[in-house]
């Protein structure tokens, strides 16, 4: 097998999701999705995550998270107050506050008056865990996060996260080519206009991590070519990737072919389109509706009966600084509501997910019972710790329903791929389906109500991309 991706010119194809990263190589006659991270349930998967430790140790895939589980279970954290050397005006750009009027002859027009800034931060934090970096391309405000006091830029920590792609990649062909394809969606999360900048900076990283030319694909391009390859006949496609971070669409025709190459020549892209919203979304409502009520998200406390704060579980769904919240004033704040509150079990079942830190252990359960709904027509999210004991049932049924918005946006997604190519969904051929949220039922109902179920083609979940772009590297830039 190595001598046959040896031959010719091998193309190496490289897939950054924001919650996993593959990378496959495809030479004249073969083709191999390569094992990354031996740590992984499947380790041709490597979840794209980075732990970061106070020694500068660095962790990255599926041990990064349980370093971090192991380290902050149970653990109390203590903050400590730092000035950032910044005054906040009393007044700044607004009506005064009357009751600051300033009576005149006391106070001088030219001195400012205000607070000085200061920042709550952590003491003596074993870690610090980094997941979704990809979200975070296109965010010009993230220039650099300090970790234990170094300053690092956000293409370092990409990086990192790449650097056991490249060995597996050199492992295999004993170096890596000039000339790599890296994935991209359609549009990256966040502001479309900082779109360039997100992909240059995911160029930058590559090239930090050992990759010397970087060329970019539409990711649902290369999950079409990964397909069509193995047809002969003409064919009008369509392909939805749903991953972790967007849903991407793409509509493509191929025309009648024998040999791989002539076939990739003689096709043509008619349309994409995409927008930021998928699995990580779909976990979160999971959580906000099935967990949250059993933490109290619905309690109110006090005489005046006030409800909980919404921000407080908003911090929950993110679980890599949820540990941030358990400190002395936060647990004396919650036993003291418990204590007044119309569902003191819901604010204890709390304070021990924060106590105990069990972020994770809720994000990986909703994540599960996404995946376990694909076999199942119902499930039970369930966390069971020292005392804790949480089971919910959550069937297909009521699954539809909580992600109803995430459904409309995929679908209008769908729509406008279809417009864009001047088609309706009648002419099109053939439907495939990819990414990690593709198994999702209620996203596949979607599109057998819209296609028919006979024209629709599951690809592997997590590396169907990245096959497709190594293709397109041994093929289109051989």
């Amino acid at each position: 097998m190595r001598d046959e991706l040896l031959s010719g010119y091998p193309g190496v194809g490289v897939d950054f999701g924001t919650t996993n990263t593959s990378v496959a190589v495809a030479g004249e006659h073969a083709l191999r999705v390569l094992e990354i991270d031996p740590h992984n349930d499947a380790p041709t998967s490597l979840p794209s995550l980075l732990y970061m430790e106070r020694n500068g140790n660095r962790t990255v895939g599926r041990q990064a998270a349980d370093l971090y589980i192991q380290r902050n279970t149970g653990r109390q954290v203590r903050m400590r107050r730092v000035r950032i050397n910044r005054l906040i005006e009393r007044v700044e750009g607004g009506e005064i506050d009357k009751e600051f009027m300033p009576r005149e002859g006391l106070i001088d027009p030219e001195v400012r008056y205000g607070v000085q800034a200061s920042v709550l931060v952590e003491k003596q934090s074993p870690g610090r865990l980094f997941h979704s970096l990809k979200t975070n391309l296109s965010d010009r405000n993230f220039v650099n996060t300090k970790v234990f006091g170094q300053p690092y830029q956000m293409e370092e920590l990409v990086s990192y996260i790449l650097e056991p792609v490249r060995r597996a990649i050199e492992n295999t062909l004993g170096a890596v080519p000039d000339t790599v394809i890296f994935g991209r969606p359609v549009v990256f999360p966040g502001d479309p206009r900082d779109d360039d900048f997100a992909q240059d900076r995911l160029a930058t990283a590559a090239r930090l991590a050992g990759f010397k030319e970087v060329v970019f694909f539409y990711e649902p391009v290369a999950a079409c070519l990964e397909y069509a390859v193995t047809l002969r006949d003409r064919q009008r496609i369509l392909v939805a990737d749903i991953g972790g971070g967007t849903c991407d669409v793409c509509v493509m025709e191929f025309e009648a072919a024998s040999d791989v190459r002539s076939r990739l020549q003689g096709s043509r892209i008619l349309s994409v389109a995409g927008v930021a919203v998928a699995g990580n979304a779909i976990d979160r409502e999971i959580l906000r509706t099935v967990v949250f009520p059993r933490l109290g998200s619905r309690a109110v406390y006090g005489p005046s009966r006030l409800p909980m704060p919404a921000s407080l579980y908003e911090n929950l769904l993110d679980w890599q600084r949820m540990y941030t919240l358990n400190t002395e004033e936060m647990l004396h704040w919650l036993a003291a509501a418990e204590v007044s509150c119309d569902q003191p079990e819901g604010l204890r079942a709390l304070q021990r997910v924060i106590r105990f830190n069990l972020g994770y252990r809720l994000a990986r359960e909703a994540e599960l019972a996404k995946k376990r709904l694909s076999a199942d027509s119902e499930t039970v999210l369930e966390l069971i710790f020292d005392g804790l004991n949480i089971k919910e049932p959550l069937d297909r049924q009521k699954f539809a329903h909580l992600i109803e918005e995430e459904l409309e946006s995929i679908e209008e997604c769908l729509a406008e791929a279809e417009d864009r190519a001047g088609i309706t969904p009648a002419q099109i051929d053939q439907v495939l389906i990819t990414g990690g949220s593709s198994l999702v039922p209620a996203i596949r109902d979607l599109l057998a109500r819209r296609y028919g179920a006979n024209r629709m083609h599951s690809r592997h979940a997590f590396t169907s991309v990245a096959t497709g772009l190594a293709i397109a590297a041994r093929f289109l830039t051989g």
